[in-house]
């Protein structure tokens, strides 16, 4: 186990330095004040939204993650990089142990990203392209998407700490009255921000022919 986490921090390291080097984050932070002052935004809205957790053993716990949205804002590189800053605030004041880290950032952060982004480019590809398909599938859909798939792949890491049965009566079954409000907070936030900010989605093209 000991070994798995830190191979785990390793790639976590690697994905986050790649993207912070190709996504140029830092170099568009340093350009432009709004990009700053947005990252910023996300940062500390992470991080206030991910310390509202419920659960009852150590670990076991969901929160809204908000991931679909962060990566519409950002792309997936960029993304990646404003919630890995936000993961180790996360641990940096105790919420969650340094040791599972990796793992966390791995399959709670890169898996839903890459997934968000992949839902995104398949639907600019065989779906048409307007503000609805945005909005339904990118935003509210995919959100559902994400949170079930971060809660199932983070499920098979936790039956390695405790018993199956408890992973599923503690962690699992909670699972289903977190997928409306994070459809919402995703799907709603795309929303107000593509019809009052789309200069900010990153991943936004109002015209038919582009992406």
């Amino acid at each position: 186990m000991a070994a798995l986490e830190f191979l785990a921090w390793g790639l976590w390291a690697w994905l986050a330095l790649y993207c912070l080097r190709t996504g140029q984050l830092w170099q568009r932070i340093r350009s432009h004040s709004s990009v700053q002052h947005l990252t910023l935004g996300f940062t500390v809205g992470l991080f206030l939204l991910w310390q509202l957790r419920a659960g009852i053993y150590d670990g076991l716990d969901l929160h809204f993650v908000a991931l679909t949205v962060t990566t519409l804002v950002f792309g997936w590189r960029n993304a990646i990089v404003v919630a890995s800053l936000v993961q180790l605030a996360i641990m940096a004041v105790g919420i969650e142990p340094w040791h599972s880290g990796g793992i966390m950032a791995l399959l709670g952060i890169a898996a839903p990203i890459l997934l968000s982004f992949a839902i995104l480019t398949l639907s600019h590809n065989y779906l048409p392209r307007n503000l609805w398909i945005y909005i339904f599938i990118d935003g509210f859909l995919a959100g559902i998407a994400c949170f079930v798939v971060r809660t199932l792949l983070l499920s098979l890491w936790f039956s390695g700490q405790y018993d199956w049965y408890i992973v599923q009566d503690n962690y699992l079954v909670l699972m289903p009255l977190f997928f409306f409000p994070e459809a919402m907070l995703n799907g709603f936030t795309t929303t107000l921000l593509v019809v009052h900010r789309p200069h900010w989605l990153a991943t936004w093209q109002d015209t038919p022919d582009s992406l």
